[in-house]
């Protein structure tokens, strides 16, 4: 099976070539017009993304502050969740487009340079399906976690711990804005570490959520069964299910 090694990469002109490693031992080069993955389309995403933040520093400038400060206080969190409806509000929705588009750009140099190849789709048609694909996901699990409520009679905990969800991928949007553009326009040769830091921080926020999402059960007194059933089916089951399917890709 052939596998992407960058071993060497010199410019000649316009012309860049990566020399790779097949399944023979043979380097074997690759001819690229440019020493990154850098497309066109790119910078609209990117001027859709800044535009959006822009509009939520301005306008939003205070509740922006809140929201990160409920983050790590789950005190604050619970007051904003009384005062307003923390799904639906302007800043959540903006917010979560954001993440979107912005786990979209890694997703797809993710699959542009460990050669993936989920779909023929190229380009900016690859990358809206990234980002419908992290959106819907994350709006099934939206649904999943009403029904839960529904079935477990919730007093508040999951509604909690599901704000807490979105609010980390909110912090996630705008912190990994730094890693999208620098995937997009750092020599190909410095890929592979780049992205074994973003899939580290990536871990830290979701052990940091797990914990979250304890701390809370604590303050119910929720049953242990709950917490291990919910755990299970609504936030490891999914990565279970993600590697299933691609894992053999991924690898």
């Amino acid at each position: 099976m052939n596998y992407r090694k960058p071993i060497h990469l010199c410019d000649i002109r316009t012309v860049h070539i990566l020399l790779q490693i097949n399944n023979t031992g043979n380097l074997v080069p690759e001819l690229r017009h440019a020493p990154n993955l850098y497309e066109y389309w790119m910078l609209a995403a990117f001027l859709v993304i800044l535009i959006i933040l822009a509009y939520v520093r301005v306008a939003y400038t205070r509740r922006l502050y809140r929201l990160f400060s409920s983050l790590v206080r789950i005190q604050i969190l619970r007051q904003v969740m009384r005062e307003e409806l923390v799904f639906s509000h302007r800043v959540s929705v903006f917010l979560f487009i954001n993440f979107a588009l912005v786990m979209g750009l890694i997703l797809f140099g993710a699959d542009k340079f460990y050669e993936w190849n989920f779909t023929e789709a190229e380009g900016w048609e690859l990358y809206l399906i990234f980002v419908a694909l992290v959106a819907g996901g994350y709006l099934l699990k939206l649904i999943f976690n009403f029904i839960l409520r529904k079935i477990l009679h919730d007093k508040g905990l999951v509604k909690e711990y599901l704000f807490e969800v979105f609010l980390v991928n909110k912090a996630l949007g705008v912190i990994f804005l730094l890693f999208a553009i620098a995937i997009c326009f750092i020599n190909i040769g410095s890929l592979n570490i780049l992205f074994i830091i973003i899939g580290i921080l990536f871990l830290i926020f979701i052990l940091f959520r797990l914990y979250q999402g304890l701390v809370m059960s604590l303050s119910y007194s929720v049953s242990r069964v709950y917490i291990i059933l919910y755990l299970c089916t609504l936030e490891i089951l999914p990565f279970l299910v993600i590697w299933k399917l691609f894992g053999s890709k991924i690898a």
